[in-house]
């Protein structure tokens, strides 16, 4: 026995000292009571061994404010130790209480990690430029501002460069100056204000690149506390005065850009954003005058999202009818202002007053604005588009402002279901198809926001009936062939692999412990592409960038759907897929993954 550790640790010796004696690698050893803490050592020593290596090509040094130069790389370093491990040799020999652990990996590995990093940097950006060119100002604020920190956990940052526009950009010049230009573009004005209750409602329009921001995210200070995060949405955001703030002239609002309560999306994201040195913006802190600007201005902003509406909700209907919807709209917005539910609970069918309960059960609900309802036309009901109203939480640090959609059946004279609206950019793009008749694109639009509202309120019972018994569901980067169910209509390419595969039953009891275990769950849609099935009448292939927001969770991804809309009341999902990041391979999910 004696003789057989001795040969192991002679031929482990052997390994040893080739490795200590190549220029090749990067090494470390540890000796401990136990295996975890000699690997714990020899772990730590190979950080320091790579960082002592690349610690002269860190730039970041100077802007360390005081802390040990040494130490810093080495916590930079450290956060690409996940990826380190996995390249990683390990050797070991002895027993406890004294065991030894070798790990060593290839000068050319470490420089492959770093790569990598490199091109999530560059995938952020890209991310960044369209969301900027769509007027997403909280989605590029954030992807500027998180790929500026990966930079900077980078050795040589300075010379990463990437192709915008024609030009050849160094990130780390780059990335600051369109951090501040996004600030730039951004204006704020109080179009209304209102107290009740000795809380002072503020109605705030914004523009980006004098256009109606699509979102935005921001703070605001009443002369004694900061508020919760509130997500603004199509231009109009809100804010709530209390006591003698409400006395106040002007309103300070610092805008989101780090995004810290969403770190956790991403857990690369997160170990460098908790280690590296963050970057101050000064830019993002706005002063504005209290006092609502002229009409003109908050007409013109007002008008902007209502032609927005009927343009991408169909024609709008102005007949006499109108004017009873509105009254019953009004009475229903009066019960909210006040807090009566019961008092309207006549102007709803029995599901519809299900879905308002469950609506102002969903966060503190303030109406934010007076509406300017658009009457569309659509099944056997009228769509009333939209109410605004802002959504806050008593466990979150969040609030969010969604247009509430009202869906009235005629025959009854009351209200039957209601939604949260789509951004009106998402709308838009749905209505861009010309080749599709105005019923299909409303189909398509009234459905994403039902979907979106479903998750939103709770509504397992409605999930669970609009999801085909057989339905493929998948969260994962790839796909395999062989998934164990039998699905001729939607068959597997080849050499897709790992995957995490659902059947509708597992599905609803995951979304079912989500529920019960979250105050909040919020959905933002952005970047969405809709492809119609070459057969099979208005089946569809809905590509959509998520935003997943809730009280204990948050993750971003790429969602796709295949939904049969022949019965647009009544959608079958085929298909669901999620993705944290776009394919190397084929990229974003779509039909093509399906033949």
């Amino acid at each position: 026995m004696l003789i057989g550790c001795l040969c192991t640790q002679s031929a482990f010796s052997q390994t040893v000292d080739e490795v200590k004696q190549s220029n090749a690698y990067y090494w470390g050893e540890g000796i401990g009571k136990t295996s975890a803490l000699a690997e714990k050592e020899a772990l730590a020593t190979l950080i320091n061994s790579i960082s002592a290596n690349v610690e002269s090509k860190f730039t970041i040094q100077s802007e360390t404010s005081g802390k040990d130069v040494k130490e810093y790389v080495s916590t930079l370093v450290q956060t690409h130790s996940n990826a380190t491990i996995k390249n990683t040799e390990i050797l070991s020999w002895g027993k406890e209480p004294n065991v030894h652990v070798f790990r060593f990996v290839k000068k050319a590995e470490v420089g492959k990690i770093f790569a990598e990093r490199e091109h999530k940097i560059k995938e952020l950006v890209t991310e960044a430029l369209a969301a900027d060119a769509k007027y997403q100002v909280a989605d590029a604020l954030r992807d500027y501002y998180w790929a500026l920190m990966l930079l900077r956990s980078l050795p040589d940052a300075e010379s990463i460069a990437m192709n915008i526009a024609g030009k050849e950009q160094k990130l780390d010049v780059y990335l600051p100056r369109q951090i501040k230009t996004v600030f730039k573009n951004l204006d704020f004005n109080v179009q209304s204000k209102q107290t009740e209750g000795g809380i002072t409602h503020c109605t705030l329009a914004m523009t980006y690149k004098n256009q109606p921001a699509v979102n935005c995210e921001y703070s605001s200070f009443d002369g004694r506390n900061w508020s919760v995060v509130t997500a603004a949405k199509d231009g109009v955001g809100s804010v709530e005065l209390s006591g003698d703030a409400a006395l106040h002239t002007n309103l300070q609002l610092h805008i989101e850009y780090a995004f810290e309560s969403d770190w956790n999306i991403d857990n690369e994201i997160k170990d460098v954003l908790g280690k590296v040195e963050p970057v101050i913006f000064e830019e993002s802190s706005v002063t504005i005058s209290l006092k609502p600007v002229g009409s003109r201005r908050a007409t013109t902003l007002q008008d902007a999202v209502v032609q927005n509406n009927v343009g991408v909700a169909g024609q709008a209907r102005n007949d006499n009818t109108n004017s009873n919807y509105l009254s019953l709209l009004q009475r229903v917005e009066t019960a909210v202002r006040t807090k009566n539910y019961e008092s309207v609970r006549n102007c709803f069918t029995a599901d519809g007053y299900d879905m308002f309960t469950r609506l102002v059960r969903y966060g503190n609900a303030v109406i934010l604005s007076k509406p300017t309802y658009s009457f569309v036309p659509f099944e056997d009901g009228v769509l009333a588009r939209s109410l605004p109203m802002r959504f806050s939480f008593s466990n979150s640090r969040r609030a969010f402002v969604e247009d509430v959609v009202f869906n009235i059946s005629p025959s009854e004279g009351k209200i039957s279901s209601l939604s949260f609206a789509l951004p009106q950019d998402v709308r838009s793009e749905i209505m861009q198809h010309e080749q599709w008749d105005e019923y299909a694109k409303l189909a398509i639009i009234n459905f994403i926001e039902n979907y979106k509202t479903a998750y939103a309120l709770k509504r397992l019972d409605y999930i669970r009936s609009i999801f085909s018994d057989d339905a493929l569901i998948i969260v994962g980067r790839t796909l395999q062939k062989h998934l164990g169910t039998d699905n001729a209509k939607y068959p597997l390419s080849a050499n897709q692999t790992r995957l995490t595969q659902y059947t509708k039953g597992q599905y609803m009891k995951q979304l079912s412990t989500v529920f019960r275990s979250n105050e909040y769950v919020n959905l933002k849609f952005t970047d969405t592409s809709v492809i119609k099935a070459g057969a099979g009448g208005e089946i569809y292939g809905i590509q959509l960038r998520q935003d997943y927001f809730s009280t204990t969770y948050g993750d971003t991804g790429y969602l796709f759907l295949v939904v049969d809309l022949n019965k647009a009341q009544k959608p079958v999902i085929h298909v669901r897929t999620w993705q944290p990041e776009k394919d190397p391979d084929f990229g974003w999910y779509d039909f093509s993954v399906f033949k």
